[in-house]
């Protein structure tokens, strides 16, 4: 478990392009751990994980879990979301997901399409959660 003075932590790395790690997984400040932006992407292979939607967000949501797992959190923590669709046509399945993953009262959200860098990628999602004490 990572201490919870009020420095900044990083949490894990996401080791893409070289030897040193280009983004933190998270950064915990205090009792906030600010998850970056996680998308359906096998790193070992650097492809998506699949083209189906609801795969590539039970993968994103998966590996969020083990994100805050890791910094002493979990998504009954989760404060604010941040969720970046490729498609509006899988908000549905989004909104669905997310009821299953996220226990009431469920946090604070916001949801928009966006145009991706990588082919397809059809979700990417950003977590910020509080560390219990």
């Amino acid at each position: 478990m990572i201490d919870s003075m009020a420095t900044r932590q990083a949490v894990g790395s996401l080791p893409l392009g070289g030897t040193e790690p280009l983004i933190s997984t998270a950064v915990r400040w205090g009792d906030l751990v600010f998850l970056s932006g996680r998308a359906p992407i096998d790193v070992a292979t650097m492809t998506m994980v699949s083209d189906d939607f609801e795969e590539q967000a039970r993968d994103v949501l998966r590996t969020i879990g083990e994100t805050l797992t890791e910094a002493g959190s979990g998504f009954e923590h989760v404060l604010r979301v941040v969720c970046y669709l490729r498609r509006a046509e899988d908000f549905a399945a989004w909104n669905r997901l997310w009821a299953e993953t996220f226990p009431a009262p469920r946090p604070a959200r916001t949801t928009v399409c966006a145009e991706f860098v990588l082919p397809g990628m059809l979700i990417e999602v950003e977590v910020t959660a509080g560390v219990p004490s």
